[in-house]
């Protein structure tokens, strides 16, 4: 009997260690709500720089909030690396407008949703203007206390007529 019950005392002790284990990471107080704006404002303020920078072809600025680990999804479902990314934004059209018009984020943790909209206008290369609005769905990720884009999803946007 008193095997049996040294057994069960240890057993109690490891599952009991086990759940304070387990409370310590739900105990932590949330962010503040504070912290969760300047989180919010951050992360927007990133992709905006993403899209100024593709704007410009700005590539240092661009390799800066490109994470290493990026994949983007274009609108034809091609699915791309940083390196392919930044080639692209080389060798895109000339923007003469490129505005982040919607941007709504959501964060948790070290990590944060974007979705919104941007509208651009820029010039082909015989000299053509054309408009764009695009839907776009991006993933960034705080790393080393800077937000920088880990996923990106874009697609044309075209209203539905009103019926």
């Amino acid at each position: 009997m008193g095997k049996y019950l040294a057994t069960m005392m240890l057993v109690c002790a490891n599952i009991l260690a086990l759940a304070c284990t387990f409370a310590v990471g739900f105990l932590r107080p949330p962010p503040s709500l504070g912290e969760l704006e300047k989180d919010n404002l951050e992360a927007q303020q990133a992709y905006r720089n993403y899209v100024e920078a593709w704007k410009l072809k700005d590539i240092a600025a661009l390799e800066k909030v490109i994470s290493g680990d990026y994949v983007a999804v274009d609108f034809h479902g091609k699915v791309s690396d940083k390196e392919n990314e930044i080639a692209t934004a080389k060798a895109d059209a000339e923007w003469t407008s490129m505005t982040v018009e919607e941007i709504h984020t959501r964060i948790f943790g070290k990590t944060a949703i974007a979705s919104g909209f941007i509208s651009a206008q820029g010039k082909t290369k015989d000299g053509n203007i054309f408009s764009a609005k695009v839907r776009f769905l991006g993933v960034l990720v705080k790393q080393d206390s800077a937000w920088q884009l880990v996923a990106t999803q874009s697609n044309s946007f075209k209203p539905v007529p009103a019926s």
